[in-house]
């Protein structure tokens, strides 16, 4: 007979054990992921942040893609973490507090590390990053549902997930893939970005993938012209034309959290 756990006792158990790691002191815990690469998981999460933090929530972002951590570049980040006592505290930038292991290691270090190895690194830093009292914390994952997406749902238990994908097949495919695996741990789907919503002619699948799954689009990010010429998204969303559109990703997101929570 197939042994199943008790949801209640579960739920428990993680709930527990939060409150003997680093983020103890948060509120929200969101997830970010698509189980497709290069779809703007990092992207998204970047601006989630800096909508969040223009609302006046206080806003870290955890870089789970060990074998590619690119948040530093994304948010123009060169400052080591401070290590003191066996702790970690993240790096600041722009009041957004920030852990990734590009802050870690130099960009030039190839990162070898099988999966297990990659799982038990998440659960050490899981201890040892101390990210102090927080509104929101944003785990930027990396692509694929494999250990450190495993450990993730296990260990932080996140209030929600957001599906990052763009309109191609391709994407979808693996999207579906992501879902299922959320379906079965009880995990609340906040709903889809899509990305690069202003690039794709053919949008029927996206459309049916929607009505199968029965979500919603969060919101939308066309194509950022901007990134051809810096890699920084501080830069790029500081220009004032694109203030109404944090401010509008950031009513959604609270809509859907206050909501479920």
């Amino acid at each position: 007979m197939e042994e199943k756990n008790c949801p209640s006792a579960e739920i428990f158990f993680k709930k527990n054990l939060k409150k003997h790691t680093g983020i103890k002191d948060i509120r929200f815990i969101l997830a970010v992921g698509s189980g497709k690469g290069g779809v703007g998981k990092t992207t998204v999460s970047a601006i989630l942040s800096f909508a969040l933090s223009k609302a006046d929530y206080s806003v870290g972002i955890f870089d789970l893609d060990f074998y590619g951590p690119n948040i530093n570049l994304v948010l123009g980040l060169n400052k080591k973490p401070i290590v003191e006592f066996g702790k970690i505290k993240p790096v600041s930038s722009n009041n957004i507090k920030v852990m990734s292991l590009a802050l870690l290691i130099s960009e030039k270090e190839p990162v070898f590390m099988r999966g297990l190895m990659a799982s038990k690194l998440l659960q050490e830093l899981l201890q040892k990053v101390e990210w102090g009292p927080l509104d929101f914390l944003i785990l930027d994952l990396p692509p694929g549902t494999g250990d450190i997406f495993l450990t993730m749902l296990d260990f932080f238990n996140p209030e929600g997930f957001i599906l990052v994908t763009t309109p191609h097949k391709l994407a979808i495919s693996d999207a579906k893939r992501t879902i299922a695996i959320l379906k079965e741990n009880n995990m609340p789907i906040l709903g889809v970005v899509k990305n690069m919503s202003d690039f794709f002619e053919n949008e029927t699948a996206f459309q049916q993938f929607l009505n199968e799954q029965k979500l919603n689009v969060l919101f939308e990010i066309p194509v950022l012209k901007e990134l051809s010429k810096t890699e920084n998204l501080l830069e790029v969303f500081k220009l004032p034309e694109k203030q109404k559109f944090l401010e509008d990703i950031a009513e959604k997101i609270l809509d859907k959290i206050f909501r479920i929570h």
